[in-house]
């Protein structure tokens, strides 16, 4: 029977029963190495999973940050279609930059605990090259041995023994000699399918940086986005802000001329009463209260006596908002006093009802009556105006006026005249 070849023992060591050293030696270092790579591999396990954890758990903060900026950015859009404050809308533009700035944070987190991850990868992909060539170099001049010292068949190793111990002791060298080789090639195959693992992972990690460094670019510019948004936002508003208060200036002066101009008309028509010798009567009576019709159809917009915003003032009259063109008309016949333009009070229409009694309508389109015109009760005189982009929008302010102790006339709220609605 012919016996297959062992390589790597030459033909004198078959009278030695005593095992190499250099196997023994081979057989130790592999020991040796595989303690060491255990004791090496277990830290940087533990950190890793540490790493992983963190990460995981800034995912979750980061996933919950993107779902509140999501409600967010309905609540925004459901905040531009329907009247607001401007300080709502700031107050959402400001979660929202704070919403940001957090998934910004939590960007950072993971770029950081990544970096540490592919820095750990990269030492241990490099320690475990540098093991590698070590072991394949060993493995090289073992094969290298083998080739120089050519084929030993086991069988004839054995036979050669003279004694049992001898025997034994020869098998036992041929047993460790085998499982030697083995193992070293074992060895630098784990080695290699490390390292390839290791390559992959590193591969794998550094996408995932530039993903995230991708997304935290979109984060910073949404972010800058937002901060510009805002910056025009306070923008207008200071704009508007002096706007509006260059408008309530001249609303101010306008009111007060108007207010001026009716007490000179109402001393010119006493005057003319005394010089006639005659006193007129008026069309508006106190039994006529909550009788007479609406100028125009409308809903009320402000109301007599009510704050307006921003300022230190109130309505001296009654808004009803309509659509622009919508007919206005006289409440009660009378004489044009005044038709013209009031500046910011737009085309204005003073109806002189005798006895003190005056009625006012304010912010019209066009005029449809003149000075000194009769007119009677719900004759049109004009049509709504209004700013579409000022809070109460297109509409007419009424105003009535009684005859105040003082001689001048003063303004009351009109509703008390007006027929009641649902």
């Amino acid at each position: 029977m012919r016996t297959e070849p062992l390589k790597g023992v030459r033909p004198a060591d078959r009278r030695s029963a005593r095992v190499p050293a250099r196997a023994l030696r081979g057989a130790w270092h592999f020991g040796l190495l595989s303690l060491v790579l255990l004791t090496v591999g277990v830290p940087a396990l533990a950190a890793q999973n540490t790493l992983g954890d963190q990460i995981r758990d800034s995912q979750d903060r980061l996933d919950q940050i993107r779902r509140e900026r999501q409600q967010l950015a309905r609540e925004y859009d459901e905040l531009r279609g329907q009247v607001h404050t401007f300080s709502a809308e700031m107050t959402n533009i400001e979660r929202r930059i704070g919403s940001s700035r957090n998934a910004l944070d939590e960007l950072d987190l993971q770029i950081q605990a990544y970096a540490i991850q592919v820095e750990e990868t990269t030492r241990d992909m490099l320690h475990t090259h540098d093991e590698l060539v070590l072991r394949r170099t060993e493995l090289e001049a073992r094969l290298r041995e083998i080739y120089k010292r050519g084929d030993l068949h086991a069988v004839q190793v054995l036979m050669e023994a003279r004694t049992f111990g001898d025997l034994l002791s020869r098998y036992k060298y041929l047993h460790l000699v085998a499982r030697y080789d083995r193992t070293l090639v074992q060895h630098v195959q784990r080695l290699e399918n490390l390292l390839i693992e290791q390559r992959q992972q590193l591969a794998s990690e550094f996408a995932r940086l530039r993903a995230l460094r991708g997304e935290k670019q979109r984060e910073v510019s949404d972010l800058e986005s937002l901060e510009g948004q805002r910056e025009r936002r306070l923008r207008n508003t200071q704009r508007r802000v002096s706007q509006t208060e260059s408008r309530i200036t001249e609303l101010d002066e306008e009111e007060q001329q108007l207010g001026n101009l009716l007490a000179e008309l109402e001393r010119a028509r006493r005057e003319a009463e005394r010089v006639a010798g005659t006193v007129s009567t008026s069309t508006l009576r106190t039994s006529d209260l909550g009788s007479l019709n609406w100028p125009v159809q409308g809903s009320v917009v402000y109301r007599f006596g009510e704050a307006k915003p921003d300022v230190e003032d109130v309505w001296k009259g009654i808004g009803i908002g309509a659509l622009r063109g919508t007919a206005v008309t006289a409440v009660e016949a009378g004489e044009v006093a005044w038709a013209g333009s009031r500046g910011v009070l737009g085309q204005t229409v003073i109806i002189d009802h005798g006895g003190g009694y005056w009625s006012g309508y304010l912010y019209l389109q066009d005029l449809r009556v003149r000075m000194g015109d009769r007119v009677s009760g719900g004759q049109v005189i004009g049509h709504v105006g209004g700013d579409e982009d000022s809070a109460a929008g297109t509409h007419v302010e009424f105003q009535i006026y009684e005859p105040g102790r003082d001689g001048n006339p003063r303004q009351v709220d009109p509703v008390r005249w007006l027929r009641g609605r649902s």
